[in-house]
């Protein structure tokens, strides 16, 4: 396997299928991680998918947790503030603020721990050619590598899907905004959470990064790049907020925004994940969560693929599944920026009116349509085999006991494979001869879960283990009735079923 380009994406799909024993060769053009921030925040399924993996366990020591957004009138008082609460149903904060190359260094030293991943650093592809067996691939150092499959995680300039030829059309945002990081070892006087200023003079947007923080403000007709990206720019847009001369720049950049997407995800044995299959404006913080989500797809399909468990043809499912969601949330980030960058007096004026009355509003707690929420419980777009109930819904990680005693978090008794769950039942009882072999071809993982302290009460092949938080019992369709869950490697539903498990369910 070969993956292509090793920033954050590339990284977690190496590290996916390294901890799934996948033989992996990494390359990239780069001899180090990019050395400045640019994604800023990472939403509760991210998280709980990176803290599992080598090198990770620290990772919500080193990030501020996020409870939601505030929108604030051109005086900086608040409008609205969309809130989540502290926590979701997956043992980790709704949303976080991270320091992307801390989250990129730990990803790479745990990845060096894994024997089945080599990495080749200063290396860029300069041509491929495919058939039916695999992808001969060229380096421009001299070198060639010949891969079953090839993953382009290479960024929007994407060399590997313009070796295919593969389109990537869509939007580029007229407007060009200045964003700055600044690192402080006090605290600053700025909201403590993600703030957007709706100021038709000025959009702006403000958060809290480890170790220091974050603004972007929309650049105004006539001020060229190169003068917003001198220091003296920057400091005069500190200086509403702070005393400039406290802080040091970390990052002072200008950027336009693209809503882009590839025609194709796969060609063949080549495959395109994170921003080289598409790229949105960051007005919701969504586009490397998305991209790490592609990863998790990917990555399990292509672990079945190579050991005979599934047909290449199932590949195809990946880019099914993923492209509606990656659409939605950028139709989101896109609706947001129009809200965000609105210069009209008349528009935001209107706009202000109508996050008042919505703040006021009994039980509002965000604005719809606007993505300012870090993450919902939501279902996304199943592939055509997923027909179960909760299909596409991802499981919670609720606080469990095993029967020795021992809490955790279910998360902790998951292997990176299938896990089939059985609420109130053994999952193991009354399952076909065929569905116990794909189980046991996959390592799936067998637990039944039960209400506290009903443990002893339960007669079951496998490990029992009992819901404190009661999130998972709630799948059950009515009470008292026992279901079979079927989760996927990425922690999506297949679906919860009746038992015993009816057959042509399972994939592969």
């Amino acid at each position: 396997m070969l993956v292509v380009g090793y920033g954050p994406v590339g990284a977690v799909l190496a590290a996916l299928l390294g901890e799934r024993g996948v033989s992996v060769l990494v390359v990239d053009p780069a001899t180090e991680p990019y050395p400045l921030p640019r994604a800023a925040g990472l939403e509760a399924r991210v998280l709980r998918l990176l803290l599992r993996l080598p090198g990770m366990a620290g990772l919500l020591d080193d990030v501020l947790p996020s409870t939601g957004a505030t929108y604030l009138g051109p005086d900086r008082r608040p409008l609205l503030t969309a809130r989540q609460g502290q926590s979701g149903e997956f043992g980790v904060p709704v949303g976080a603020f991270v320091y992307q190359p801390s989250v990129e260094q730990a990803l790479r030293a745990g990845i060096a721990t894994m024997p089945s991943v080599r990495v080749r650093l200063g290396a860029a592809v300069r041509g491929l050619r495919q058939d039916a067996d695999g992808v001969s691939v060229d380096l421009d150092d001299g070198g060639a590598v010949a891969a079953r499959w090839v993953i382009g995680c290479d960024g929007t300039t994407s060399t590997v899907r313009s070796l295919l030829g593969v389109g990537y059309d869509g939007t580029t945002f007229a407007k060009r905004w200045l964003v700055v990081d600044v690192r402080s070892t006090r605290p600053l006087p700025v909201p403590s959470d993600l703030a957007f200023v709706l100021d038709p003079e000025r959009p702006a947007v403000t958060m809290p990064v480890p170790g220091g923080h974050r603004w972007e403000w929309m650049l105004l007709p006539g001020e060229e790049t190169e003068e917003m990206s001198r220091p003296q720019s920057a400091a005069r847009l500190l200086a509403s907020w702070i005393d400039p001369d406290t802080v040091t720049i970390d990052r002072q950049a200008v950027y336009t925004f693209h809503a882009r997407m590839a025609h194709r995800w796969r060609v063949g044995r080549v495959l395109l994940a994170g921003d080289a299959a598409h790229t949105m404006p960051p007005f919701t913080g969504q586009g490397l969560n998305a991209g790490i989500r592609d990863a998790a797809a990917l990555a399990w399909r292509l672990t079945e693929v190579l050991a005979g468990l599934a047909a290449g043809a199932s590949l195809d499912d990946y880019e099914r599944e993923r492209r509606p969601e990656v659409a939605a949330t950028t139709s989101r980030a896109v609706r947001a920026g129009r809200l965000i960058q609105a210069t009209s007096p008349t528009q935001v004026a209107l706009t202000r009116t109508a996050l008042r009355t919505l703040a006021h509003l009994p039980g509002r707690t965000s604005l719809p349509g606007s993505g300012a929420a870090w993450h919902r419980l939501q279902a996304v777009a199943r592939p055509r085999r997923e027909s179960g109930r909760w299909a596409g819904t991802v499981l919670p990680n609720p606080a469990v006991r095993t029967a020795d005693g021992t809490r955790g978090r279910l998360e902790d008794l998951l292997g990176p494979s299938w896990a089939l769950l059985g609420l109130g039942v053994d999952p193991a009882h009354g399952l076909p001869p065929a569905v116990r072999a794909w189980a046991r071809g996959r390592g799936a993982t067998l637990l039944t879960v039960t209400h506290p302290g009903a443990a002893g009460e339960i007669r079951s092949t496998c490990n029992v283990v009992e819901d404190l938080d009661g999130t998972l019992l709630r799948i059950s369709h009515r009470r008292g009735e026992h279901r079979l869950v079927v989760i996927r490697p990425d922690r999506q539903l297949l679906g919860a079923f009746p038992t015993p498990l009816p057959a042509g369910v399972l994939p592969g």
